[in-house]
């Protein structure tokens, strides 16, 4: 984890980015002994144990039971609410199900994701980037910009999101395509070729009906 992950500071600041992570932890977790659709789950880690409220609907016929169940107990194995907490960020699960979480956090900006994301795999299956949305005040013709990474095929998206990862747009670290290329076992103009429909994709998502 990067020093500026564990660097807090008290007071109010602004978030910037909104993103939607779809994560599949690599170990058990309390929920999984809970029958019902997840809805909502809140999560917080005083003392080193697990507080955690969760929404369950249940099916009752042609009526839908909802329950609040509370968990206190010792922190699963790999879960990803303490990556989220050593960033300082406060995730809001907005699913649960056997494919694993589906969770909105807020960034200070998108310079962070990076980071985030790269923690997260330390304690994850997988993780898939489903949404960003730049929910700052400075937007084009004052339109929230928004992209859908469904939009994107899976080998686009896992270019897109390996390129972020190792700083490829970073431009104070110049992370050669060549390189990347090789990590994804593949040639620099096929990655190239593949970033770019990404992009291209991307970019149509933010500015589209602004020609």
């Amino acid at each position: 984890m990067s020093q500026q992950s564990v660097e807090k500071s008290h007071g109010i600041h602004e978030r910037e980015v909104q993103v939607v992570f779809e994560i599949a932890p690599k170990g058990p977790c309390f929920l999984d002994d809970m029958d019902g659709e997840i809805s909502h789950v809140e999560l917080y880690f005083p003392g080193g144990e697990c507080h955690s409220d969760v929404t369950i609907c249940r099916n009752n016929g042609s009526d839908q039971d909802v329950e609040v169940m509370n968990y206190t107990g010792d922190i699963c194995t790999n879960c990803p609410g303490v990556v989220f907490g050593e960033h300082d960020l406060v995730p809001r699960y907005k699913k649960r199900d056997d494919d694993g979480f589906v969770v909105q956090v807020h960034l200070p900006s998108s310079n962070e994701l990076s980071d985030v994301v790269s923690d997260l795999r330390r304690v994850s299956e997988y993780v898939r980037i489903l949404r960003i949305v730049d929910v700052s005040d400075q937007q084009v013709d004052d339109v929230v910009g928004e992209v859908d990474y469904t939009q994107l095929t899976d080998k686009q998206r896992v270019a897109l999101e390996g390129a972020v990862t190792a700083g490829y747009y970073d431009l104070s670290k110049e992370v050669p395509l060549a390189e990347l290329a090789a990590e994804f076992g593949i040639s620099t103009s096929a990655l190239s070729q593949r970033l770019a429909r990404a992009e291209q994709n991307v970019m149509g998502q933010l500015f589209r009906d602004r020609g």
